[in-house]
């Protein structure tokens, strides 16, 4: 695979012949075309999909492009590089910005810098941080070029004021920009190119619809609405095609199965649960284990109404503020939500687990099952460290931790990348802000999250060994370094999880993709085995499904970002915080807080050393973030 600039973008395509001076590509559309050479801008020697996924391939270029694409800060950036006083290659800048080596990152840096016309200026294939009095000049002269209308400029500067902090003098133009924003931010669908032109000239480091909303709360016209849910033009209400469809569809019961002692854990205040664990000790040290995945399938018809907006929404997504759900509630939180003391359908993955780790007797199948316990994660940590409570549960808990041990191991012994990563859960409730920070390494969510890898590796294993079609998920290894994951039609090794096949299947009631693959598999279960969806139906669906994820990912990336900030804007200002370094003390990460900004005045430090810092400068509708250095710090967790 190569990008090539195309009217000052960078676009992927996949070689399917050489020439002389030009490529013959197949682009994003799946149409063939002829590239100069001179316009390839970047190659990917590690990427090379069969021309049937050629879509695919670039699809899941093209979001990972802009993952990073919206995570690129330039004025940050330009703080950072101006400090050394030398010039740097685009992949020397990555490097810096991203935290590590990367074609991908390198490409997104290059089309960002060759766009670029305020903070860096090119030097061969080098570029060089502009002087801050050069920046400061050009700001203005963009400003100059792009407000030429007198009503722009007045607009222009008046947004600056509200965006600044300071009482704007009365002006016509105030009654004008509150109905002109909140009628952009009423239609995401529908909003005017002029006002987009004057707000990203007004405050170019601020997306336009945030810069609107903030406009209409500072002049005390908030819209009654959550935050980041309006600015994205996402609504929790579903139509009533929908709701009545989701209340009253008929279910089947499943074949009753005894599962024992059948446990769910998650967050205390999740609602959506779709997985539960049971197990049972046999002999010789070997564990009966049944993974189960709610049978969503059962309750939402393809094609019916409840359907054709879960694959419009494509995710739930969660804000600080509110939950937009995928399903509507009737469905997602009652019907197919794995409930205590309640009976649900279910897809079981069975299977035994030896004393030494090995899987044996493999088999899924539609059940219906009773739940017996529900705990949160918390409570589960609890249980697993003392002992305590329910004799039954104690004792399935310990005996799947055990299991869960024995399989993690066997994915790192495979080269699965373990990554301990600490997530901050924001709540907010009529502007208070709660923030706690959680750890993917805890017992129970350890255990939970090594059951739920096992239950997607194996209905993969399962739809290879029966030729069913669905999307894999892979990461193959070149040159020992794993490469992005991305889509196939066909099983290969992930490296990430350190499997040989894999598939998302373990949230389908938050994620249409795992819907989806779920009625695969279901229908090569039953009787006529006559699959819902043809190769290219999936590949259309997951492609459209996997970049709506992506945008729902960043959408609350940016809104716990935000949150955060705020929070340490009113209530952390001048105070001493523990963090800890990062890129060599470039930056650092609060530890009550899992988040993350630029470290100032700091000597080279190891990574994930204790430090002490006090903030600088926070901004919160910008995202910015930065510290300055005061000293070391008693290493986290210490007495």
């Amino acid at each position: 695979m190569v990008e090539f600039l195309d009217q000052g973008r960078f676009q992927a395509g996949l070689v399917v012949r050489e020439q002389d001076r030009h490529l013959a590509l197949v682009d994003a559309a799946g149409q063939e075309r002829l590239v100069s050479r001179d316009l390839i801008m970047q190659h990917y020697p590690e990427r090379r999909p069969a021309r049937e996924e050629a879509r695919a391939a670039i699809c899941a270029l093209q979001e990972e492009r802009a993952a990073l694409a919206a995570e690129l800060d330039l004025n940050l950036l330009w703080e950072v590089a101006q400090e050394q006083g030398r010039s740097f290659s685009a992949g020397e800048l990555a490097e810096l910005y991203f935290g590590r080596r990367s074609t991908t990152g390198a490409s997104v840096m290059l089309e960002a810098l060759i766009n670029d016309r305020l903070f860096f200026v090119r030097r061969h294939l080098e570029f060089l941080p502009r002087p801050a009095d050069q920046v400061e000049r050009l700001r203005v002269q963009q400003d100059r070029i792009r407000g030429r209308s007198e009503s722009a400029r007045r607009m222009q500067s008046l947004i600056r004021d509200i965006l600044s902090g300071a009482a704007p003098p009365p002006s016509n133009e105030t009654p004008v920009l509150l109905e002109e924003v909140a009628k952009y931010l009423r239609n995401p669908f529908a909003r005017s190119r002029e006002l987009t032109q004057v707000l990203a000239t007004a405050a170019p480091d601020v997306d336009p619809a945030e810069a609107s909303f903030e406009i209409l709360e500072r002049l005390g016209a908030k819209p009654d609405a959550p935050r980041f849910a309006f600015i994205a033009g996402l609504h929790p209400r579903f139509s009533e095609a929908a709701e009545t469809e989701a209340a009253s569809t008929s279910v089947a019961p499943r074949p009753r199965i005894e599962a024992g002692c059948v446990i769910t854990i998650d967050d205390e205040d999740t609602v959506e649960i779709d997985d539960a664990l049971s197990c049972e000790a046999l002999a010789a040290g070997e564990l009966r284990v049944r993974v189960h995945i709610a049978m969503v399938a059962d309750f939402v018809a393809k094609g019916g109404a409840v359907d054709e907006e879960a694959a419009a929404r494509a995710t739930t997504v969660y804000l600080p503020e509110t939950t937009i759900r995928m399903l509507p509630e009737t469905i997602s939180c009652d019907r197919a939500s794995l409930v205590e003391n309640e009976e649900r359908p279910v897809l079981t993955t069975e299977l035994k687990i030896s004393a030494s780790g090995e899987l044996r007797d493999i088999s899924i199948y539609p059940a219906q099952i009773r739940i017996t316990k529900r705990l949160d994660y918390t409570e589960a940590d609890r249980i697993l460290e003392s002992g305590d409570g329910d004799r039954e549960v104690a004792t399935s808990l310990r005996m799947l931790r055990e299991a869960a041990e024995k399989l993690r191991e066997r994915r790192r012994m495979a080269g699965a990348m373990l990554v301990h990563r600490r997530e901050p859960k924001v709540t907010v409730r009529d502007d208070d802000i709660q923030i706690r920070v959680l750890d993917s390494d805890s017992a129970a969510r350890s255990l939970v999250a090594e059951f739920m890898v096992l239950s997607n590796y194996l209905a993969a294993r399962f739809a290879a060994e029966h030729r069913i079609p669905i999307i894999y998920r892979v990461q193959p290894e070149m040159r020992g370094e794993a490469q992005r994951p991305r889509l196939s039609l066909y099983p290969e090794y992930h490296a990430g999880v350190g499997l040989d096949y894999y598939a998302q299947f373990s949230s389908p009631i938050r994620r249409y993709a795992d819907l989806v693959l779920q009625r695969q598999l279901v229908a090569s279960l039953s009787n006529d085995r006559v699959q819902p969806y043809s190769v290219d139906e999936l590949l259309a669906v997951l492609a459209g499904a996997e970049s709506a994820e992506a945008s729902g990912r960043d959408l609350e990336r940016r809104a716990k970002r935000y949150w955060i900030l705020r929070y340490l804007d009113r209530h952390a200002r001048d105070a001493r915080l523990t963090a800890l370094a990062l890129r060599e003390g470039a930056s650092a990460e609060l530890a009550d807080f899992a988040v993350r900004g630029t470290l100032r005045g700091a000597p080279s430090l190891p990574d994930e050393s204790a430090i002490l810092v006090r903030i600088s400068r926070v901004d919160p509708l910008r995202g910015w973030l930065a510290f300055d250095y005061l000293g070391a710090a008693e290493p986290i967790g210490s007495a």
